[in-house]
């Protein structure tokens, strides 16, 4: 039973706990311990509400709860389920059987009441706890701290952290690292980067070393704010005390320095931190080729691309998207292709929609037998999107009736996005009968034109000017049509 517990297999564990109450002899007979593996088992999982159903069924079969049981069960309310009352009244509970909660309950009532917006809960339970003399490590203050830095209250955040610093000494709550990098954290969600270099700076004074998360976070924060030059100075400052930057920290930094400074250097910036040691993933990848594809430089996307294949990462679709996109606006449509047919990768709708898009908008949509073959096989699912940049791609080409066949036949028939997409067009065209007899069509079978459609009708009034549309009675007949009262 604990192994399985350990593996989360709950149902295993179901049936070794039924086997244990029909089975003999008598010794065998589940105790508290065996429910408490098998509740574990089932909430790890993913089962809680089914593993708090088997604390009761170990009452109604007799047995009585150990303090285990009950802090398990009260774990699963407040973790698990997110139902910290419950969790609160299993510890209610307990007092009340003069079983005395732990402080780890205390905790995953406190985590739980913050998680849910209950801050004066937890505080509650916080109090409690120093008055019943328990250990109050940072561990368990950091939900509240998380909460007040989520809630944009930096004061009671820094009250918070004077306060464990004051009575550290007698409870063993100094700050640590975790707690400051939650500070910093709130302090540059609000853009105060002046406290977080004190704060930083401080750190000697105040018994903690600032790490890779703390600079990741500060590199981050100005990074959000356009501070790009400034964060490439803590870039310096952590790679001099041999800390690495977080892959979500190079991530964003490298975002935001292609954006706000130059495409190149964000490029520099990547290969530097490789040569660092610094762990580079799929993200960071797609995240400097989507830069260089935006700006069409596709061979150097290209190049990224074939890079990362020698090295132990692996390209996810939106790697294979990023270059197929690229590759198409720098007309090298038959590379795209190839770049598609490629083992390996399974392309996705947003693939579909790129090579429509790309490819009716170069006059080669005569080419794309390869994708609708994948398509009808149904190992793509078009969406509303790929149906939308169908219609506007047939109407572009000059094929207005297959873009109305098409809207008539998807899904059975009008989709609101498509009929907008379709009816703009046809405005905007000066084909104003021929929206007319679609509207007739719609409203004939029962469809009902929305909101999005008469937008579109309007837009495209107004996108003719006051020159091609003087009559203003063409839009009143259109507008009267499409309420159903012309």
């Amino acid at each position: 039973m604990a192994a399985l517990a350990r593996d989360g297999d709950g149902e295993s564990a179901l049936r070794v706990l039924r086997r244990m109450r029909h089975g003999s002899p008598a010794a065998c007979a589940p105790t508290a311990a065996s429910y408490v593996s098998a509740m574990s088992a089932l909430a790890k999982a993913g089962r809680a509400a089914d593993a708090t159903a088997l604390f009761d069924d170990m009452l109604a079969h007799g047995v009585a709860p150990d303090r285990r049981a009950y802090s398990l069960l009260l774990h699963v309310y407040s973790t698990h389920l997110g139902l910290p009352a419950a969790g609160l009244s299993v510890l209610h509970w307990m007092s009340g059987l003069g079983v005395r909660p732990s402080a780890v309950d205390y905790a995953d009532l406190i985590f739980s009441f913050c998680r849910a917006g209950q801050l004066p809960d937890a505080l509650q339970l916080l109090d409690e706890m120093r008055e019943l003399g328990y250990p109050l490590p940072p561990h368990v203050y950091s939900p509240i701290l998380q909460a007040h830095c989520d809630a944009a209250d930096i004061p009671a955040a820094e009250a918070l952290i004077a306060f464990m610093r004051a009575s550290g000494g007698r409870s063993g709550c100094n700050p640590d690292v975790v707690i400051y990098n939650i500070y910093i954290h709130g302090l540059c969600r609000v853009g105060d980067f002046h406290a977080v270099q004190r704060v930083i700076n401080d750190s000697v004074w105040n018994w903690w070393v600032p790490d890779a998360v703390t600079y990741s976070t500060y590199v981050a924060g100005l990074c959000r704010a356009g501070y790009i030059e400034d964060a490439f100075r803590q870039l310096d400052i952590m790679v001099a005390k041999g800390l690495q930057l977080t892959v979500v920290g190079l991530n964003i930094l490298l975002d935001y320095a292609a954006k706000d400074v130059d495409m190149w250097v964000a490029k520099e910036v990547m290969e530097r931190c490789e040569e660092l040691g610094f762990e580079v993933d799929v993200v960071t990848y797609n995240t400097v080729m989507e830069h260089f594809s935006k700006k069409m430089q596709w061979l150097i996307a290209l190049r990224l691309f074939t890079d990362l294949l020698k090295k132990p990462i692996t390209p996810d679709v939106q790697t294979y998207n990023i270059l197929i996109s690229s590759l198409c606006r720098a007309g090298k449509f038959e590379l795209a292709k190839f770049v598609f047919s490629c083992n390996g990768f399974v392309a996705d709708t947003v693939t579909c929609n790129i090579l429509i898009h790309q490819f009716y908008g170069a006059g080669k949509e005569g080419e794309l037998g390869f994708l609708f073959s994948d398509v009808d096989a149904g190992k793509i699912t078009p969406d509303t999107i790929t149906y939308n940049t169908l219609v506007d791609c047939l109407f572009r080409s000059g094929r207005r009736t297959e873009a109305a066949n098409l809207v008539r036949h998807i899904d059975g028939g009008y989709p609101a996005e498509p009929v907008a997409h379709l009816a703009f067009w046809l405005v905007r065209s000066g084909n104003v009968r021929e929206a007319l007899s679609l509207f007739d069509d719609m409203l004939v079978k029962g469809v009902a034109l929305d909101a999005m459609v008469f937008a579109n009708v309007i837009k495209a009034f107004c996108r003719k000017g006051p020159g091609e549309c003087t009559d203003m009675t063409q839009l009143c007949s259109v507008l009267d049509r499409m309420l159903g009262i012309g």
